[in-house]
């Protein structure tokens, strides 16, 4: 049996949507070094040392490609060195050393959007209103979005065997990085998944299907690009705002905090492996931090 590269591990162990955007860092990354054109998984990545990663590092920097441009390329190469390490093709040395490179600081985004809670229940109530297979499909798709912060690949994948609808849990056995997690969802969205299930009829299978005039394609999955298609055109129509997949994700952790939920357990319901992601995804306005120091009062302590 053939024993794959340390770059080939790594990417065999992420989810296809991060295996291709990391693939795309270390094809640039490739460039950069002047290294022959070939398929990134055969290139001896674990071999790059610390000075090698800072250098390069320093070249995205100047080149202005973003702090979290940069950090997803740190991700990969000390992954990578990481994962040659462990398989005893990197010494203990270098690998301790390119291991203390740090990452860059990353200021909140300004890009996506997140639903204020009026428009998330337009959104709902909107199609809700289509009687449709569609209809009741995107509603209980919708509701999910919203009330779980999903990816939208790990949706695509769900199966109707995740879904405990007695212990209120979305079972979601591949998140980002093949990392598994019970995910709970309050008790409206229950309503949703049983009126979806009720015109299914059946118990196995993918959750959501595509739907072809009044036929459910129950052996089949709505893809990721599907739901995108829906999620874009539910939202133009009901509320007129522009919104993708991800900004419903966003709009999960910022009602999160808006509703006081503290920044850690946030995190952990988002299916973050680290806080400062979750940090991100914030889209509360200022008013929010005005709102925390009019509060401050130490006289109201004594």
């Amino acid at each position: 049996m053939r024993e794959p590269s340390p770059t080939e591990l790594f990417l065999s162990r992420l989810a296809k949507t991060g295996r291709r955007s990391l693939r795309s860092q270390l094809t640039v990354t490739a460039q950069l070094l002047e290294w022959p054109n070939e398929d990134v998984e055969n290139l001896p990545f674990h071999q790059l040392n610390y000075a090698q990663i800072e250098a390069l590092k320093r070249q995205r920097l100047d080149d202005n490609k973003s702090p979290r441009t940069v950090n997803l390329m740190l991700f990969a190469l000390k992954s990578i060195v990481k994962t040659g390490f462990l398989m005893g093709q990197v010494t203990d040395r270098q690998w301790r050393q390119v291991q203390a490179i740090k990452r860059l600081t990353v200021n909140p985004s300004n890009r996506g959007k997140a639903l204020v809670p009026a428009s998330v229940n337009k959104l709902i109530s909107h199609t809700e209103q289509d009687k449709r297979l569609t209809g009741i499909r995107d509603s209980c798709m919708l509701a999910l979005f919203v009330s779980t912060g999903l990816r939208r690949f790990e949706l695509s994948h769900l199966m109707i065997e995740d879904i405990q609808l007695t212990n209120h849990l979305v079972i979601v056995k591949s998140g980002k990085g093949k990392k598994p997690r019970q995910q709970p969802m309050p008790t409206w969205t229950v309503l949703y998944i049983k009126r979806w299930l009720d015109v299914k009829a059946t118990t196995t299978g993918y959750l959501f299907n595509p739907v072809w005039v009044n036929f459910i394609k129950t052996d089949k999955r709505l893809s990721c690009a599907a739901i995108y298609q829906v999620v874009k055109a539910r939202t133009l129509a009901a509320t007129g705002i522009d919104i993708s997949p991800h900004d419903l994700r966003r709009t999960y952790i910022t009602e999160l905090l808006n509703q006081k939920v503290d920044l850690s357990t946030a995190s952990k319901l988002a299916g973050h492996a680290n806080i400062t992601t979750t940090q991100i995804y914030d889209k509360r306005n200022e008013s929010v931090i005005r709102d925390a120091v009019a509060l401050l009062d130490y006289k109201a302590q004594q």
